[in-house]
């Protein structure tokens, strides 16, 4: 079977690291995957060095389409105020609608069709949530493609969004969680299923002890340290860590709390406002940012406690189940992916989503207690063996697959 991926995200992240996982453990003599991904993806060169064929497409940044001069003049006036607050508002939303349209969906429609009509795949997937992939179903649908959509984000689906994913064979969701948001939205769930992200168990007995870990990255061998690890954008809410953190270490001033990630091409501003509001809550020698991190596995053993603070529902959190890998327990909000990866109170901690002072409660009762912060680690590290294993998504990945073509 011919598989086309379809990934135009801008940069490296959870959803190609997850389609690069199961790239590499689908069954080579039942499965042809092609790959075609954003021309700008630095993600590009490490899937041909993998071995498999990558076609390139050149998409555009939202900022180039909306921030033309003449666009900047007609915010910048009291009728530009109007046009998107007031009663006209509706209209230029239709009008920005077109516009984007005619700019942005339609020419990347038809170079995509172009590209899946010369590479005739028996399927199209695509690898993340309709809203993000209108282009890639309407170029599938007048290719005459079967395509299916592994829904990845969570997002406002238009009117149009629910007619494009009527022509779908099917879907993949990443959690319940996302299910049931786009279930309510309107897109038929009743032709896809849930299928968590796996890890690769054997590829963390590697991974080095504390100790070890922390002398290979420079970390002080005995504070309590509480790490913040993904792309630095905002909704990921590493804002909230810091302000969560100033009340952590006034109860704990030997605490260090770390962020580790690079940011996004879109949100290349964060990491500067991120660095100011440290210096504003005097942070000083509490706080280090790392920047990129080419090792996940060794930031994630060299701390005591993974912090996830997305401010929006996380669709899933790949994060934690490497920090659970690891044996690191995870602090995380009680909505979205976290629910049904973070058992609360025995591989860590949920928090109401958005509040810094329950979250550096729960920060608090884990840096204080660190054998209860270990047995939880442990738990973590077997619920992931029994129920979060690349082998298990491997395995449902194919039987999908195998149910959309019965006649194969």
């Amino acid at each position: 079977m011919k598989i086309l991926y379809v990934d135009l995200s801008p940069g490296w992240g959870g959803s190609l690291v997850s389609l690069e996982r199961l790239l590499t453990r689908l069954d080579p003599h039942v499965y042809r995957p092609l790959l075609l991904l954003a021309a700008q993806n630095h993600g590009v060169t490490a899937f041909r060095d993998g071995g498999w064929p990558v076609y390139t497409v050149p998409t555009f940044r939202a900022e180039v389409a909306q921030n033309t001069p003449l666009i900047r003049r007609v915010k910048a006036t009291s009728v530009g105020q109007v046009l998107r607050t007031g009663r006209l508002a509706p209209l230029w939303g239709i009008a920005r609608g077109a516009r984007s349209t005619l700019l942005r969906t339609w020419p990347l429609t038809a170079r995509l069709w172009r590209i899946m009509f010369a590479l005739r795949p028996d399927l199209v997937h695509i690898n993340d949530a309709v809203f993000l992939n209108r282009a890639a179903i309407a170029a599938a649908w007048l290719a005459r493609v079967p395509a299916v959509c592994h829904v990845r984000s969570l997002g406002q689906l238009s009117g149009w969004d629910r007619l494009w994913a009527r022509t779908l064979r099917g879907f993949v969701f990443i959690s319940r969680w996302v299910a049931q948001d786009q279930g309510a939205q309107g897109i038929p769930v009743s032709c896809g299923r849930v299928i968590y992200d796996g890890l690769d168990l054997a590829s963390y007995a590697d991974t080095p002890p504390r100790a070890a870990a922390r002398l290979a990255l420079g970390w002080p061998p005995q504070r309590p340290i509480v790490l913040s690890l993904g792309r630095l954008v905002p909704w990921k809410g590493q804002d909230l860590f810091l302000r969560a953190l100033r009340q952590v270490a006034d109860a704990m001033p030997e605490v260090l709390g770390v962020v580790a990630g690079a940011p996004e091409t879109y949100s290349l501003d964060f990491e500067p406002a991120l660095r100011s509001l440290a210096d504003e809550l005097r942070l000083g020698d509490c706080v280090r940012f790392t920047g990129a991190v080419a090792d996940p596995k060794q930031v994630l053993a060299a701390a005591d406690v993974l912090a996830h603070t997305s401010l929006s529902p996380e669709p899933f959190g790949l994060v934690m189940l490497e920090a659970m890998a690891v044996g690191r327990p995870v602090v995380t909000p009680a909505a979205g992916g976290g629910l049904e990866i973070i058992v609360h109170g025995e591989t860590g901690l949920h928090y109401a989503p958005g509040d810094e002072q329950a979250l550096a409660q729960a920060l608090l009762q884990l840096l204080g207690d660190p054998s209860r912060a270990a047995q939880m680690g442990a738990a973590g590290r077997e619920r992931v063996a029994a129920a979060f294993t690349l082998e298990q998504f491997v395995r449902e990945m194919d039987r999908f697959y195998r149910d959309l073509f019965p006649e194969r």
